[in-house]
């Protein structure tokens, strides 16, 4: 291909991946051309047409998948994320990620999606193992993708952990080392809820901002007129937004804080709106009546605040669980903490948090007078809820503070002890690790007799300068020690390489209904899972490269590509009408 073509295929598919990387259709290539061609940018009119966009989307994705096959085919071990979701077609989508983990260096990459036929155990394993295929091979240069498997992520649907017939179950076959997740994030949700279903004040709260969430967001009269009572009260809008329908904390606290910061805005409306002159008819005033009742209820305030004191620090960890880089021993660390924070707002260590300390020996809220509680029913509940919370907490997350997931502590270094204290830290944990684990490491060439011996050299090498333990990561350990101590470092590598969270793959459902929408929702499998790779896994439009995309798509042909050839038609054509006319005269 001439330099002058490559140039041209080269503005042609940064467009692609531009209309990619934003998620919108294909005919915005055309358009994004036709501003190309405006600019005196030439372009050409060879390729213009969705059906080009198309292919080139798909060379696109097909360079990433061969760079995550080549990255797979290097690491030693791999663990695989799974989660389903209904699209916008009303089909059963399995969604994919791989996380692997080369010289203490932690990589989390979209792999694919595909419909399911029938959501039921054997479909879905079926699902995940054609998408690993693409990108691994089952009997290719590329290794065994199922040879290097540790770990499944997934939420805690039955269908997924059921011990007999569950897709983990299925996956992991004989081979009792490999290991099922259930969702950190998920259990904190389910652990909330099921506190939160046995505690009454917490219910009644609940409700409250359920109910306020609808009489708004449904109503084209409340909700102008609740804007027009922040405007004259001169506050900033502050909308009641959904609790429900999300699995994560940080949504529930975001509801709670709008409630409380524009609670004198929300008296305001309220009062006008349940006046016998209000707008709207008898039942909305009715409602409108209920809502002010409970919100000049002493104690929903002062439980209101208490919640989002303790939901701060509950979304917080939410937060930490969600970070695509986190491990089992980071969440093991987070979880000691936060427990310890919450138990500290309990009544009886007198600890308020900063939002129930304003409103503690007042009954007062934003200048609104409150019906004044009884503090000891309000300890009470506040009690009841922490020790419901501590108990589900406990119940969900049980299985981390001991057994394997226990073990997996030693690669976070803030579990290491002091220099002086450091003779036999971490040999049981090794053992365990090794003993569990043995039949993966003897596959991937580990030298298993060597590796406990090569864990006290680590350790000694390590403490020998304690301060630098607060700050260095595996990736500098596997650079200072990464030929003293190989084994060991294979086995760091495998424990950083489970994941504790499957919060990416609901990351990428966002996307996938963002870019498979209801106007979009013919889409096929295959253009789906191009389209999704482009968004998820490649750079910035400003930093991609299209050399790599471009050279596939020149040898994917049976003949030769001819990226002028509508060029030379239309001169061709606009020759012989030249001749045609010189003939005329």
């Amino acid at each position: 291909m001439k330099s002058a073509e490559f140039e041209k295929m080269g503005m042609l598919f940064r467009n692609v991946h531009a209309i990619g990387k934003k998620g919108r259709p294909f005919m915005d290539y055309v358009w994004m051309c036709e501003v190309d061609e405006k600019k005196s940018l030439k372009v050409g009119s060879t390729y213009r047409n969705s059906n080009r966009a198309k292919e080139f989307m798909f060379y696109i994705a097909e360079a990433e998948r061969i760079k995550l096959r080549e990255a797979l085919a290097s690491s030693k071990f791999l663990s695989v994320m799974s989660d389903s979701s209904t699209d916008s077609a009303v089909m059963e989508e399995e969604l994919v990620y791989v996380r692997w983990a080369t010289a203490g260096k932690m990589e989390v990459r979209f792999v694919g999606i595909q419909s399911v036929d029938k959501p039921d155990a054997s479909h879905i394993a079926e699902a995940i193992s054609s998408i690993m295929e693409t990108v691994s091979g089952s009997e290719d240069e590329t290794g065994q993708w199922l040879q290097k498997l540790v770990a499944c992520g997934t939420d805690g649907a039955a269908v997924m952990t059921g011990v007999k017939k569950g897709v983990v179950s299925q996956l992991r076959g004989d081979r009792v080392e490999i290991l099922g997740i259930h969702c950190m994030s998920h259990r904190l949700e389910l652990a909330y809820s099921d506190a939160v279903s046995h505690n009454k004040l917490a219910r009644k709260v609940n409700d409250l901002l359920s109910g306020l969430y609808t009489f708004y967001h449904k109503s084209c009269v409340n909700r102008p007129n609740l804007r027009g009572s922040f405007e004259e009260i001169g506050m900033r809008h502050l909308m009641p937004t959904r609790i429900g329908g999300t699995r994560w904390v940080s949504h529930f606290l975001r509801a709670l804080e709008n409630f409380l910061k524009g609670y004198k805005g929300l008296v305001h409306h309220l009062e006008q709106a349940q006046s016998p002159g209000g707008a709207g008819n008898e039942t909305q005033k009715a409602k409108a009546r209920g809502f002010l009742h409970i919100m000049k209820d002493g104690a929903v305030i002062k439980f209101s605040c208490f919640l989002r004191d303790l939901l701060t620090q509950l979304s917080s960890l939410s937060l930490t669980m969600q970070r695509s880089s986190v491990t089992v021993a980071g969440v093991h660390d987070s979880l000691t903490s936060t427990m310890a924070l919450m138990l500290k707002y309990k009544s009886r260590i007198c600890r308020p948090g900063p939002w129930l300390k304003t409103v503690l020996g007042t009954n007062q809220y934003e200048s609104v007078s409150l019906k004044p509680c009884d503090d000891h029913s309000l300890n009470q509940s506040k009690d009841h809820l922490i020790d419901l919370l501590a108990k589900t907490m406990d119940n969900r997350f049980g299985n981390v503070s001991h057994g394997i997931l226990r073990a997996m502590r030693i690669t976070n270094f803030r579990y290491w002890p002091e220099a002086d204290r450091n003779a036999d830290f971490g040999d049981s944990d090794v053992q365990e690790l090794i003993t569990h684990f043995e039949p993966l490491l003897l596959r991937a060439g580990v030298k298993v007799e060597e590796v406990l011996d090569q864990w006290t050299v680590l350790k000694s090498r390590l403490y020998q300068d304690p301060s630098v333990l607060k700050n260095i990561s595996w990736r500098e350990v596997n650079q200072q020690l990464g030929q003293d101590c190989p084994d060991i470092l294979h086995v760091v590598d495998l424990i950083l390489c489970i994941p504790a969270s499957t919060a990416d793959c609901e990351r990428g459902f966002s996307a996938m209904k963002l870019v498979k929408s209801d106007w979009r929702a013919s889409l096929k499998n295959q253009t789906l899972s191009d389209l999704l790779t482009v968004q998820l896994s490649t750079v910035s439009i400003t930093d991609f490269d299209p050399v790599p995309a471009i050279k596939l798509w020149h040898v994917g042909s049976l003949r030769s590509r001819r990226p002028a050839f509508m060029e030379h038609r239309d001169q061709h054509r606009k020759d012989e009408s030249d001749d045609e006319s010189c003939e005329d005269i």
